[in-house]
């Protein structure tokens, strides 16, 4: 357990590092699914120093049941589905944008729960969809004076997507134990995510590799950046916040990605596309506190 000071800072930094590795995607020239696969596998031997120490610490019988490992297993080709779509949404519309589609999973989550369980969502939503939809339509385009770029943002809804149901099939398959192996699971998926997203690349004919050294250093960074500092950064965080406040400032990291796309790639969003992307935080926002309260 960790101070909520130290909590905060470790949040920040985490979303900073999540922005950040939409930068890293941005800048690569490769196909979407082959840097989700390299992202994945290369951070594989990354955590493994962290699977080694949780391993010693928990009992693993109670931590890592079948149906956890199995929902780690599933999860992991929804994240790589998730990377994909995300991946091609940022080459499309860039960083920023992308970064701030996909927090459309805030509102999607408890609409899955829904569906698979007759979990009523909150009655909040009847307006905050709406609301969400809206901003989609400006970050897309909508009043601006270019075409609407549909492809890019149907990606990142549909990464959004991917993102919600990995997260619901993890939540639904997490042990019933106050030690679990949050490291070991996200060693699990990042290799069944980085399997089935070389598999899908080479099945397609779409796996491509760097053929340089060069190359090589910017995929293990983007695993060292997206994968290890960002899931590091977020679990220790969260064992000192409260769930509300993780699910807040995690949206920061659509903030930092708008402002590093500005800052590196010179793509200035237009004032309709800001205020999309400002209606998208806002009702994520709303999303992720109201979720926690009574329904209404």
């Amino acid at each position: 357990m960790i101070s909520p000071a130290r909590g905060v800072l470790l949040m920040l930094v985490g979303t900073f590092a999540l922005a950040g590795s939409a930068a890293i995607i941005a800048g690569l020239d490769s196909e979407p699914m082959s840097v989700a696969a390299w992202r994945c596998l290369l951070a594989c031997p990354m955590l493994l120093p962290f699977i080694i120490w949780e391993l010693r610490r928990v009992d693993r019988a109670d931590a890592l049941p079948v149906r956890t490992l199995t929902g780690a297993v599933i999860g992991g080709v929804a994240i790589g589905a998730d990377y994909t779509f995300y991946n091609t949404s940022i080459v499309v519309i860039g960083a920023g944008i992308a970064t701030v589609l996909i927090n459309i999973q805030l509102v999607i989550l408890p609409l899955l729960g829904w569906a698979a369980e007759g979990i009523r969502p909150m009655r909040s939503l009847l307006w905050i969809v709406p609301m969400m939809l809206l901003g989609v339509a400006l970050a897309a385009g909508a009043f601006g004076e270019d075409a609407l770029n549909w492809q890019g943002v149907l990606a990142g809804l549909a990464a959004g997507t991917c993102y919600a149901l990995y997260l619901a099939i993890i939540r639904r398959t997490a042990p019933r134990t106050l030690r679990p192996a949050p490291f070991t699971v996200l060693g699990i998926v990042c290799l069944s995510a980085g399997l089935v997203s070389l598999a899908a690349a080479g099945i397609s004919g779409r796996l491509t590799a760097p053929e340089t050294w060069e190359g090589w250093a910017w995929f293990a960074v983007l695993a060292l950046v997206g994968q290890v500092i960002t899931y590091l950064c977020f679990n220790m965080a969260m064992t000192g916040l409260s769930e509300t406040a993780s699910s807040t400032l995690m949206l920061l990291s659509a903030v930092f990605a708008v402002m590093l796309d500005v800052v590196i790639f010179a793509r200035v969003p237009t004032a309709w596309q800001l205020l999309g992307c400002a209606l998208i935080i806002l009702g994520a926002w709303f999303a992720a506190t109201r979720s926690r309260r009574a329904p209404a």
